[in-house]
């Protein structure tokens, strides 16, 4: 061998060598480092999340139940599974160790599986052995909390950052979030005016049962309020009136100082006690003088929005059917239900909700003179046709009929849901205001003009991050608008949802409820990246193919009325037998019928052909093309050589 092709082959062998001592030092050296080079930055974790991990304070275990043993054959659920261990390995390397991550591939019959079943992962039979599938989180801390995702839904994979951080928030703050909630309604129920004045008992609204369960409920009086507890990390307004000055006033500096609210404000309150007392029957015309509307005009204002006054939201795309007088179902355009189409995909609030309904909302607008620093984000509202009424079209009862026929036709979507967030000023730009003298309370004779303790200086803008969400609806929280009661075997009450109306004020709270931090985050873009180029040709292949198919068959059509005309012009008493002309026509007719056949193949294996190529050639530049670039560059460069 010349002392060329010696040095060649040194130098292929030391190539080698190199190649796989790099890449078995780059395993444990380069673990920790990251490069994301997708469009959108699908594999960088937000910055919210970043901080969150950070802050982390005690040890945090999470353990993923996949198994993958039994799905490899099933490349999506295995592809989502890789993008859920990166996600959790990403938010292990940003806790900087508090986060401890197992995967666990739990095996049928094993221990691994058995421990899977007992934190509430939910199994699905794979097959006929009865091998059960297992894809689920378990998040445990410190103090023995423990938090379960039960299974992980492919279809939720926008949502995937802010589920897996929304369950580290909350081991590392693991005490019941504590609501306060301020409402007029009668949620609790109790004694409410019946027909002709009488009393009628009422059950408790659902909603505060789902309330409940999730978070500690504090009611605040809206007359006696003077300052919001210090313990509440959340403010729930449901058809808030009453409200005094002091109150209204702690509310707004609560808010300044950072607080957080999810108000439901109506402009006109169909189960308001006003309404009810007023449908008693004793006196008619009180309907014409009840304040139906939510009284938080001023504080709205001061968050940069506004209820708008007097009127009430609808639209004919969306209406569902109440009884007419005569209880005849008609369609009523201020009685509606939002689908997916109406709500926000990039809000983590509402990606997941698919229907919600309203019964005569109000309209939310956004005010021109908002601070710079407020964000008004709209969460869903009416289709662009969507329109308003006034509300005394509405009183003393509405006729359907009549509105659905006048209701009117817009041009542009009415918002009925908002997010507020950043900076905002107070409702009470003079300062707080004067108390009322009380006569009772004794009086310090040695020091009569100081208060017995010092007020909280009077904040004029925000102190700290604003964060509320504005629904312009509080009737959709009644029993009967999102969902159907339930009875069990030992008559045990209960109530199934048919709508998502409960749900999004869950998840208004829990979004809330958490830091900061938590509050930031928004769906992600979605993993899958398809071939647009590929999928567009394969759309207008299927166009091509229908156009195609609905002209043949149009053929076989006219052929069929063809032989169906001559049938009818045959004697009755030979309607049994065939005619020579109708032989000839009907052996036409199975003639076309085959070569219709034969055509509508050879259209489909022409377009599926041309996405069969248009396939190849992205697999050949995806598989081969990079690898023939490095070897012409070798070759290149060991002929440059070699002549030189």
């Amino acid at each position: 061998m010349s002392n060329q092709g010696k040095n060649l082959a040194l130098g292929l062998g030391v190539g080698a060598v190199l190649f796989l001592g790099i890449n078995a030092l780059a395993t444990p050296l380069l673990r920790t480092v990251r490069l994301d080079l997708t469009e959108q930055e699908l594999y960088t974790l937000s910055d919210g999340t970043r901080a969150l991990m950070g802050r982390l304070e005690e040890p945090i275990t999470l353990r993923l139940y996949f198994s993958k043993s039994l799905v490899e054959d099933n490349p999506g659920i295995v592809n989502y599974a890789r993008r859920v261990e990166e996600m959790l390995r990403e938010l292990a390397s940003a806790s900087k160790g508090k986060i401890d991550l197992a995967i666990i591939d739990p095996l049928p019959f094993s221990e691994d599986e058995d421990r899977a079943s007992a934190f509430g992962i939910q199994g699905a039979p794979v097959n006929i052995a009865g091998d059960m599938f297992y894809f689920g989180l378990v998040g445990t801390n410190a103090t023995d909390g423990e938090e379960v995702i039960a299974g992980l839904d492919p279809s939720k994979e926008a949502q995937l950052e802010y589920q897996l951080t929304e369950l580290i928030d909350r081991l590392a703050n693991p005490t019941k979030p504590v609501v306060g909630l301020i409402s007029s309604y009668p949620l609790s129920g109790g004694s409410q005016p019946g027909q002709f004045g009488q009393p009628q008992q009422t059950p408790p609204w659902a909603i505060l049962d789902v309330l409940n369960k999730r978070f500690d409920v504090r009611t605040l009086e809206p007359a006696s309020l003077t300052e919001i507890p210090h313990e509440v990390t959340t403010l729930v307004m449901i058809h808030p009136k009453g409200l005094s000055v002091a109150a209204q006033y702690a509310i707004d500096q609560w808010c300044l100082a950072g607080g957080k609210v999810v108000a439901f404000v109506d402009s006109f309150a169909e189960f308001d006690p006003e309404r009810s007392a007023s449908r008693s029957g004793q006196n008619p015309a009180a309907a014409f003088e009840a304040q139906l509307a939510s009284e938080i005009d001023e504080l709205l204002k001061a968050w940069g929005v506004e209820l708008r006054p007097g009127v009430v939201a609808g639209d004919r795309a969306l209406a569902l059917q109440i009884p007419d007088r005569k209880r005849v179902p008609v369609e009523f355009p201020p009685f509606i239900e939002l689908g997916a189409d109406q709500l926000s995909k990039s809000d983590i609030l509402t990606q997941s909700l698919t229907k919600v309904r309203m019964l005569v909302p109000g309209a939310l607008a956004v005010r021109e003179d908002k601070l710079a620093g407020t964000k008004v984000e709209t969460l869903f509202g009416t289709t662009v046709t969507g329109g308003t009424i006034d509300t005394m079209g509405l009183l003393p009862e509405p006729d359907p009929v009549a509105i659905n026929a006048s209701f009117p036709t817009g041009d542009t979507v009415i918002p009925l849901a908002m997010r507020i967030s950043g900076t905002i000023r107070s409702a009470f730009p003079n300062g707080a205001p004067e108390k009322p003298i009380d006569l009772e309370e004794p009086i310090d004779s040695e020091n009569p003009e100081d208060p017995a303790t010092p007020e909280a200086a009077h904040l004029s803008e925000s102190s700290a991050p604003f964060n509320a969400i504005v629904v312009a609806d509080a009737d959709m929280l009644y029993d009967a608008l999102w969902s159907r009661p339930t009875q069990d075997l030992f008559g045990n009450r209960g109530y199934y949802p048919t709508a998502d109306n409960a749900a999004l004020l869950v998840n208004a709270l829990e979004n809330l409820s958490g830091s900061d931090e938590l509050i930031s985050l928004r769906s992600r873009a979605d993993y899958r990246r398809p071939f647009e180029r590929k999928e567009k040709l394969a759309a207008l292949a299927q166009e091509r193919f229908r156009a195609e198919e609905e002209r043949l068959e149009g053929e076989l059509r006219a052929t069929e009325a063809e032989l169906q005309e001559l049938q009818k012009k045959k004697d009755p008493s030979q309607a049994l037998f065939l005619s020579p002309e109708q032989e000839k026509k009907l052996e036409e007719f199975r003639e076309k019928q085959l070569e219709t056949r034969r055509e509508l193949r050879k259209v489909k294996s022409e377009l599926r052909t041309d996405i069969d190529s248009l396939g190849s050639w992205l697999k050949f530049l995806n598989t081969l093309a990079v690898p023939l670039a490095l070897l012409l560059g070798v070759g290149t460069y060991f002929f440059a050589l070699r002549r030189r």
